[in-house]
């Protein structure tokens, strides 16, 4: 149970499986750190920050017994929220204990680990975080310089539905509703254009991210793990990704190879896609001196609540 906020951290609170000591440390910047002991036993140092608002309620033991239940649990039929247990996923991952296939009440299929399930982290296919945009309508709504036309029949990888819209530079174009309602996108890529034409000639440099230092994945000389944003902390291995000058953390693993896996996945949607994505835009920018003006490169990136990566790339280059 998390902490309300004015309480204040002192010996012999009890805060989820915790237990705070009489003893702490500061850190660098001056925050406190208190000894605290789960009821497994196990004894760390925890910010005061993370006790006073339920962001540390264990040392893992927790979700490590969850996992352990939904090992053992036969889950078919089952419903959770929105979602009902169809059969075990065909593909197995390495983290998250068994994975289920599930049916969203939206129609949607999807694999889900069942700790996720189990412990109500995850109710649906990812169609509830944008409420009801199926059926919401966003006509005549301008979003920074698009306006909404109409919905098309096209729909998105995650299930958006797509919309005509109009910039105010005239031109017309489809931006899926989640990318138009949500994201950083503020314009059909005018906006853009001119920019990247005055880096053309000294970098290849497109919608804040260099192609050029992407392609090199240079290695830090101060990096002592052999792997570009794999890091070890308090004897974990923390896996992370920097693209469009946003840190986007991957998570804490207690084996090197699974953050490893996590920093390659990672890289493989957001770095090579985004290298295929420029080369291929860069082919027929060459061709169409005019159509590349008016169709810059954008990239759309955005995060789940279990820090999988989504990219958007536009203009869409699949025609």
């Amino acid at each position: 149970m998390a902490v309300a906020q004015k309480q204040q951290i002192t010996a012999g609170l009890h805060i989820g499986r915790w237990t705070v000591l009489d003893n702490y440390i500061l850190t660098p910047k001056g925050s406190k750190k208190w000894l605290c002991q789960c009821s497994c036993g196990t004894q760390r140092y925890v910010l005061e920050s993370s006790l006073r608002y339920g962001g540390s309620l264990s040392c893992g033991c927790a979700r490590e017994e969850n996992a352990r239940q939904a090992i053992a649990y036969e889950i078919t039929g089952r419903t959770f929220g929105e979602l009902t247990v169809i059969s075990k996923a065909e593909t197995q991952r390495k983290n998250g204990g068994i994975w289920w296939t599930c049916r969203c009440s939206c129609g949607n299929i999807c694999d889900v680990p069942a700790t996720l399930l189990i412990n109500g982290r995850k109710t649906h296919c990812g169609c509830r975080t944008v409420k009801d945009y199926y059926s919401v309508d966003i006509s005549g709504k301008k979003f920074n310089m698009l306006t909404a036309l109409y919905p098309t029949e096209k729909r998105s990888k995650k299930g958006s539905v797509v919309w005509h819209c109009v910039c105010d530079c005239g031109k017309e174009t489809d931006v899926d509703y989640n990318a138009l309602v949500y994201s950083r996108i503020v314009s059909c890529g005018c906006k853009k254009a001119e920019h990247d034409a005055q880096l053309a000639g000294f970098i290849t440099f497109v919608d804040g991210t260099s192609i050029d230092a992407l392609k090199s994945q240079k290695i830090a000389t101060n990096n002592t793990t052999g792997v570009k944003g794999v890091y070890k902390v308090r004897g974990r291995w923390l896996a992370k990704i920097v693209f469009q000058q946003k840190q986007y953390y991957l998570g804490f693993y207690d084996d090197f190879s699974d953050a490893v896996a996590a920093r390659k996945n990672a890289e493989e949607v957001l770095i090579k896609g985004t290298i295929d994505h420029y080369e291929k835009w860069k082919q027929k920018a060459d061709a169409d001196p005019v159509w590349a003006a008016e169709n810059p490169v954008q990239i759309v990136v955005t995060q789940n609540e279990n820090r999988e990566i989504d990219v958007v790339f536009l203009p869409d280059m699949k025609e």
